[in-house]
């Protein structure tokens, strides 16, 4: 018996071509590698042409499914997935979420305005922040606005919270940056 059957069952309630739904039912099939890799290999080389279906299976109940999603999500690097993966660092599974943060530092500096204001919307949001952190540890550069070097020092130290609006509004207002 497959122990990703649920899985699969919400992947054919889709309503994927059948093509695509063998692909999906193979991907989030762990427990065959070999039937994995291949099944992923497949659908990467679909490039953006498959991102609809990754951006849709970004929602799924089942993390292993979000996990999947994400990681192709990743490998084709398309800018109309900054969203998608933003909305991905505040996951409840933590995989989910380190891969969305690896995903915009592999989309590279066109996250940031968008990760920013995402960050100034849901101040609250605490796995939001952290990975928010993890991406801008890796994207900022010496000679970037000195408050985007001040803004990761207080998402990661958690302190000084009630400056994070003013530091972003400060950020975002220099037209020259990004």
């Amino acid at each position: 018996m497959n122990k990703y059957k649920e899985e699969i069952n919400e992947l054919r309630s889709y309503g994927f071509d059948p093509q695509t739904t063998g692909l999906l039912d193979r991907l989030v099939s762990l427990d065959n590698y070999h039937e994995h890799i291949t099944a992923k290999h497949t659908l990467e080389k679909e490039g953006d042409a498959i991102l609809p279906v990754m951006h849709a299976l970004s929602n799924s109940r089942s993390a292993v499914i979000r996990k999947e999603a994400t990681k192709i999500i990743k490998h084709v690097g398309d800018l109309t997935s900054i969203p998608v993966a933003i909305k991905l660092l505040d996951d409840v599974d933590g995989d989910v979420r380190w891969i969305a943060a690896e995903t915009l530092i592999h989309i590279g500096r066109a996250c940031i305005r968008p990760l920013l204001k995402a960050i100034f919307d849901n101040q609250d949001a605490f796995f939001l922040r952290e990975g928010a952190h993890h991406v801008l540890a890796k994207l900022i550069r010496h000679n970037d606005p000195k408050e985007l070097t001040e803004l990761k020092h207080i998402l990661l130290n958690g302190e000084h919270q009630e400056a994070i609006p003013l530091k972003i509004t400060q950020i975002l207002h220099q037209n020259h940056f990004l």
